[in-house]
């Protein structure tokens, strides 16, 4: 006994020294880290104020305020949870001055003591709290002004000038040989760096032979897997055996090109990513891209177009994105990078106008393609408008206002292509929700066999599923159109502030994350409910000698008490509070009392024929003139 007593105390003596010193130095450091945290701040407040009364910046200071504008954002969170947190310590601190009461002349030393050292966090916590405030100001008053001053670089930018076509044309006559003298000292250059050995070298030959070998034998393959008579009935698989059809023509050439890519990027360095790497690059996505093309407006044969009615009318318009892709493969290589830099400027000035010349013919002549197809979205007035736009910007480019030209059309291009790919994501995941649902297709009549629904039912919870995929699809393109326009630094930290902070409608704050998760939860209780009512409690209630009668009543109060308990959770979640809930209920309650008496009745009824089983499923009722077999008892109807 005096051994096991001797252990006792010995343990119990180390655990009072863990909580005199553990406990006490994690606060402490806790509390450091805010100190930290507030200090580092306030000197990036500080630092960022200095920076902010640069006049002229460059594109240098640019990208530096890019960064403090991120910085400023992280401090204007982390200065929000401040104030939620130190208000709630600063609450619960007055609280407990409240409780102790007022001081008297005699009382206990240990409630002074504890008065003392109320008043003295109390006083630390409001200090703590002002300062949090002033950094919320101060961060929204930065965020504004690096927004203004990115606002007005960027203005300066799409306002400067170089020179117009004529001059370009007048410089470049002087010197008709200076474009083919550039692209040769830059092959020079490239050369002359010699990244690949001469092993390399053959090694490459001998990998691009055998992946176009490769490449022959699996599109001769995929032919041979064809049939003739093979008409899909839906859009998946349409563009499935498309996308078959039209790899029998990419294989041969895009396999070597991916080898090369990857052969590529094993044997050169990445940083700073060479020229031919970048080239390999793009070729391989131009292949992609054409390989999509034709798997959309153009497959090969067996397969059919199927996303218009009009054979050749696809076709042309096919052809006409394949120069737009074209156009812009040449466009990366002639004005961007390293070619663009080996450059002089009338040169490189006359390739781009020559380029802008003919791209915009190209997306004009797109434009009014796209007006005979059904899923054309723009009608005659758009396509009137976005056409001028597209001749203004052309104008502007070639009177020297290039900058203002690449950004109007790099937004109208990164616009459409965005807008083309969510159409096309979205129409095939709702083609597969609407086929789940239906069960046009033999796996998909396997897969609602699997899981026990009758042909005539939905599939439970593939509504939220389309709930979730459209707004991912559009959310994404939102924020893909501010980040094309530059709009995403000031206008998504407006909406991450509303998201995260909430919207104010009079005295109500809706907070979005927190309606989400409500949404959520409640989802996720109501599939658990379900699940659990139709599958584990059954199968439970089976083992029990309670009468068919009690079983159906205790499922179906289950189902409803997990309704409630759902709904419970979810109004939690979201932030309602319970004291509104109750108010609600008390005026429910009155209007149970005036207009909802019969269905009141009718609910007490039917827990008494749940309970009591006075009939039963199955029995022949006859009431007055109608007579018949009960199919179910449930609480509010039989």
């Amino acid at each position: 006994m005096n051994s096991k007593s001797n252990r006792y105390h010995f343990a119990m003596s180390v655990w009072f020294i863990f909580i005199s010193f553990v406990v006490p130095s994690t606060v402490l450091a806790e509390q450091d880290n805010n100190e930290n945290w507030i200090q580092q701040a306030t000197a990036t407040i500080k630092q960022q104020e200095k920076f902010s009364k640069v006049e002229n910046i460059n594109e240098t200071d640019s990208a530096l305020l890019n960064q403090s504008l991120k910085e400023i954002i992280q401090i204007k969170s982390k200065a929000q949870s401040c104030i939620a947190d130190t208000e709630a310590l600063l609450s619960k601190t007055t609280l407990d001055i409240e409780t102790l009461g007022e001081a008297t002349r005699i009382e206990n030393p240990e409630v002074t003591k504890k008065r003392h050292s109320l008043a003295k966090e109390h006083k630390t916590f409001d200090q703590k709290l002002a300062t949090c405030k002033l950094l919320l100001i101060q961060s929204q008053d930065m965020i504004e002004s690096i927004n203004e001053m990115q606002q007005g670089f960027l203005a300066q930018q799409l306002s400067s000038r170089t020179p117009h076509i004529l001059q370009v044309i007048q410089n470049s006559l002087h010197e008709p040989e200076a474009g083919w003298r550039d692209s040769m000292t830059f092959l020079e250059r490239q050369y002359e760096l010699k990244l690949l050995t001469t092993q390399d070298f053959s090694l490459l030959i001998v990998l691009i032979v055998i992946s176009t070998a490769l490449g022959v034998i699996a599109a001769r393959s995929l032919r041979l897997q064809f049939k003739l008579q093979y008409a899909p009935s839906d859009t998946i698989s349409a563009f499935t055996f498309a996308l078959r059809t039209s790899l029998t023509r990419a294989l041969p050439l895009l396999l070597p090109c991916i080898a090369l890519a990857i052969f590529l990027s094993l044997s050169l360095p990445l940083k700073p990513l060479p020229f031919i790497l970048k080239a390999s690059y793009a070729i391989v996505s131009y292949i992609s891209l054409l390989l999509l093309i034709n798997t959309l407006l153009c497959p090969v044969p067996p397969a059919r177009v199927y996303l218009s009615k009009s054979d050749t009318l696809s076709r042309r318009f096919a052809w006409q994105l394949k120069v737009l892709l074209t156009l812009g493969l040449v466009g990366f290589f002639l004005l961007t990078g390293e070619f663009k830099a080996s450059l002089s400027e009338p040169v490189y000035y006359l390739n781009r106008s020559l380029f802008s010349v003919l791209l915009i013919i190209n997306l004009i002549t797109i434009l009014w393609q796209m007006r005979h197809f059904s899923w054309a979205i723009l009608s005659r007035k758009p396509r009137i408008l976005l056409s001028a736009i597209l001749l203004i910007t052309l104008v502007t480019e070639l009177l020297g206002y290039r900058n203002l030209s690449s950004f109007v059309l790099g937004g109208l291009l990164g616009t459409s292509l965005g807008l083309a790919i969510t159409l096309l994501i979205y129409r095939l995941f709702k083609d597969l929700c609407d086929g789940l649902d239906t069960g046009r297709l033999d796996w998909e009549v396997r897969f609602r066999e699997s899981i026990g629904l009758k042909p005539d039912h939905l599939i439970p919870g593939l509504i939220w599923i389309r709930l979730i995929i459209f707004t991912l699809l559009w959310g994404g393109f939102a924020i893909l159109i501010l980040h094309i326009w530059r709009l995403d630094d000031p206008w998504l930290a407006i909406i991450s502030g509303y998201v995260i902070e909430g919207i104010q409608i009079g005295s109500l704050t809706v907070v979005p994350t927190q309606l989400a998760s409500g949404v959520l939860a409640l989802f996720i209780f109501l599939s658990l409910t379900r699940y659990a009512k139709n599958h584990l409690l059954p199968h439970g209630l089976k083992h029990t000698r309670l009468d068919r009668g009690v079983k159906e009543a205790v499922t179906s109060l289950f189902g409803y008490a997990g309704i409630a308990i759902a709904v419970l959770v979810a109004l939690s979640i979201s932030g309602v509070q319970m004291e509104n809930v109750a108010l609600i209920a008390g005026a429910l309650s009155v209007g149970i009392g005036f207009g909802l008496q019969n269905i009141v009745n009718n609910f007490i009824s039917g827990l008494i024929l749940l309970f009591e089983r006075p009939i039963r499923r199955g029995d022949w009722i006859i009431t007055g003139d109608t007579e018949g077999y009960v199919k179910s008892i449930n609480i509010r109807s039989t």
